[in-house]
């Protein structure tokens, strides 16, 4: 799915009507309407419940007036507070028109409301076409919006939130609980640094013109079940496992074999041929024991890994996780890096970590290789950045340098390809945030690379897949109890899943 910016998604709305042959009053109640079905979902009986609708002067503002009127007829309490302009949009005044007068009640961007609790708000005063950061004045609606306890629910974007740049955060923004917004994602939705605003947000097609979707061009993406169906390989009566790669994983240290037990566990389940691993000699009856289907070389070390070995007969490789940073590990990382063919890595945790001590090593990385670091790791390759836009930016500045494939890890994991396209993924949740998850995800990336899939949709298919897997064992597990165990344990479904619908 195509992230776009405002002005194209304007432009696409312009080739809607005259391709639909239709008015943009039409194509208003439409979007509305696909709302009202999402809020009757959530609110069965809308008979017992009570409607705060805030409506600005443009077309966000006659959406909310075309919801109220929908609300309204389904004998809903609605309560409309419209902003008092005397520049209202031509379908917004038409839109009041079809309302009550004694519905709507005008009032001024600085005006406190009292909100009750209980109440269900609808954030209608701005959408996408928002191009500068609001004002003071605003704090009037928006603090009565956001200190009211109510559930809000913005349409298309939280006002006061800019769709395509950074927005400042010392002005007024609605913190919505769920964002209703159209057809595509917006950037600003996806952006870490924006969570206060955006608890969770859903897109919502409403038909816009197809062939102007395709026409448009973008480096950023979205991705969901049916991109990753796009390249998954279903498996063949006569495939073996040979057909599907020997994957090898590489860390571990006294007190961190758990880190290489959960990569090879994860990278069995992802579906590669063959597993094995090079730890320390204190790893062998470890693994041996936690993961009998998986092939267990050691170290002459007993603690740490000093030396690496050939690679020869493996399709995949994934280095660093629980590895460490001992100075017998960080020489022989050197050599290995500097003697390594051109097969790509999978690149996690200590591997990062002393690559980015050692920066010229960087050139002897083999083109193509996935790099997969959290936050912290992040910042030492890279260096420190302002906020999430210049993050992105210098992320494909460095992808595109070496011919990397490099993860944002977030809630909304961006990844970033060396031709300048990012991808962000829409699986996964709060209950991954623990010690581990990062190593079930290097093997599963390590285990797809393994069976032929390309740099780009290893990664790609491999956060989407974690993400998912995670999805499904949160719905019995809970976010707080989600350990990365259970998340392999859901592989299986996750992969399911994405078979159902081929």
């Amino acid at each position: 799915m195509k992230i776009l910016s405002a002005q194209q998604i304007n432009g696409i709305d312009s080739e809607t009507l005259k391709d639909q042959k239709i008015s943009s009053l039409d194509l208003m109640e439409r979007a509305a309407t696909v709302v009202f079905e999402e809020i009757k979902k959530l609110h069965s009986r809308l008979e017992q419940s009570t409607f705060y609708i805030f409506c600005g002067k443009g077309n966000n503002g006659g959406d909310g007036l075309v919801l109220a009127r929908l609300l309204d007829q389904q004998q809903a309490q609605v309560k409309v507070y419209l902003v008092d302009v005397k520049d209202y949009s031509v379908d917004n005044l038409t839109n009041q028109k079809r309302l009550p007068n004694h519905m709507i009640q005008k009032i001024a961007a600085e005006d406190q409301i009292d909100i009750p609790s209980h109440a269900i708000v609808l954030d209608c005063l701005f959408g996408y076409g928002l191009k500068r950061a609001l004002t003071a004045d605003w704090n009037g609606i928006i603090s009565s919006i956001n200190g009211c306890g109510a559930t809000i629910y913005s349409i298309d974007m939280p006002s006061g939130l800019l769709a395509d740049e950074k927005t400042a955060t010392d002005v007024p923004i609605v913190k919505a609980d769920m964002v209703y917004t159209f057809q595509f994602p917006k950037i600003a939705l996806l952006i870490p640094e924006n969570q206060w605003y955006v608890k969770d947000f859903k897109v919502l097609d409403i038909g816009l013109n197809q062939r102007a979707i395709e026409l448009a061009e973008t480096n950023l993406f979205y991705v969901d079940e049916s991109f990753v169906r796009s390249f998954y390989r279903q498996r063949r009566r006569f495939d073996h496992k040979g057909t599907f790669g020997h994957t090898l994983i590489i860390g571990g240290s006294k007190g961190k074999m758990g880190a290489v037990q959960l990569a090879l566990k994860a990278a069995l389940r992802a579906g590669c041929g063959l597993a094995s691993a090079y730890v320390p000699s204190c790893g062998n009856t470890i693994l041996q024991t936690a993961v009998p289907e998986a092939m267990v070389m050691t170290d002459l070390q007993q603690d740490f890994i000093s030396q690496f070995p050939l690679l020869t007969g493996y399709q995949s490789v994934g280095i660093g996780i629980g590895m460490g940073t001992a100075s017998h590990t960080i020489d022989a990382l050197k050599v290995f890096i500097t003697q390594v063919n051109d097969t790509p890595l999978v690149l996690d945790a200590d591997a990062l970590n002393i690559l980015a001590r050692e920066p010229d090593l960087w050139a002897s990385v083999p083109a193509h290789s996935i790099l997969t670091p959290h936050p912290k790791e992040l910042s030492r390759i890279l260096g420190a950045w302002q906020d999430d836009f210049e993050k992105i930016e210098k992320v494909k500045a460095f992808a595109r340098k070496h011919q990397f494939y490099l993860l944002i890890k977030g809630a909304n994991s961006a990844m970033v390809m060396p031709d300048g396209l990012v991808y962000f993924n829409s699986t996964g949740n709060v209950g991954m945030a623990t010690g581990g998850s990062g190593d079930i995800l290097t093997g599963i990336i390590t285990s797809l690379l393994g069976q032929g899939y390309s740099s780009k949709e290893a990664l790609i298919m491999g956060v989407y897949i974690h993400g998912r897997a995670a999805d499904l064992a949160v719905k019995t597990i809970g976010a707080y109890s989600l350990l990365p165990s259970d998340t392999i344990n859901h592989l299986s479904d996750a992969f399911i899943s994405l078979e159902k619908g081929l």
